[in-house]
Parts: structure tokens; C-alpha cells; sequence
């Protein structure tokens, strides 16, 4: 399955988003309001792992490793690629792309997973876009000052 978004965020320097993604007070504002523990954060650098607990009929691990960091003039990226994965996923990639566009920013996230089971993954297919979703808000009104 993929799912893609972008968020536009106005008077966000790239400078100012990418310090913000590597810091633990943004991902815990964007999980916030859902049934997830944070573990471990090392932060965003290439082999920096995210072990986080999501509470679906009992916590379930969903361990990532993140790689492929990518910074220009102009944008920076990185990737979640899962390590230990919940609900029978066999493959988890999300990618965090953030484009600068004049005094703005625009996020993209792109996330790509697989499952062993067809029926399972009908189920859990919303569960694990929703909060990906969320945040076409959440961006918006985090503080980023």
C-alpha cells in the first residue's frame, strides 16, 4: 500500500523544520492525542533507531531505523525503514521530504507498506495511514518558533 501527502506551512524556515524533525518535542506533539509510547529516539541521522509502542488489543513494538538522509539547498529528507513491525507487516518505508518554497516549507510524507495478509491488512491498512494523516493539521499548528 502507499499513501502520499503534502502540507504547505507558511514562514518556516528549512533551517528551523529540519532542526524541529530531529527533535523529540515534535514527534511527541504529533502523537500526542494517540495510544503511543515512545521507547527510544536517537534522532533523525542515518542508523539513529525509533522504537515506539502502539496500544491496538495490546502494545505492539514498531521499531524503525532511520537512513537515506539527503540535504541540498533547497530541501532535506529522510527515511523510516521498520526493523520490528506490528499487525504482520512484512515491510514499512516512510519517507519525511521537506521542500523549501521561498519563505515556506512544503512537507511530504510518503509511506509504503506490505503485510502477509490480505484480509489483515484491509483492517489495519487505516489504522496505520490515520495518523500520517492527522497530520495535515498537526503540522500546522505545531509552534515552530
Amino acid at each position: 500500500m502507499r499513501y502520499r501527502q503534502e502540507v504547505f506551512i507558511r514562514d518556516v524556515s528549512l533551517k528551523k523544520a529540519n532542526e524541529t524533525f530531529k527533535d523529540i518535542k515534535f514527534l511527541k506533539y504529533l502523537i500526542a492525542l494517540q495510544p503511543v509510547k515512545v521507547i527510544r529516539w536517537d534522532g533523525t541521522y542515518d542508523g539513529a533507531v525509533a522504537h515506539m509502542k502502539f496500544w491496538f488489543f495490546g502494545w505492539k513494538d514498531f521499531i524503525v531505523s532511520h537512513g537515506n538522509n539527503k540535504h541540498d539547498k533547497t530541501s532535506f529528507s529522510f527515511k523510516d525503514i521498520g526493523t520490528s513491525l506490528p499487525f504482520g507487516l512484512t515491510l514499512w518505508e516512510h519517507v519525511h521530504k521537506v521542500v523549501e518554497i521561498g519563505d515556506d516549507i512544503k512537507i511530504i510524507d510518503e509511506i509504503y507498506f506490505l503485510g502477509k495478509n490480505r484480509i489483515v491488512m484491509f483492517f489495519v491498512t487505516p489504522i496505520l495511514i490515520l495518523p500520517i494523516f492527522l497530520r495535515k493539521v498537526l503540522y500546522k499548528t505545531y509552534s515552530w518558533n
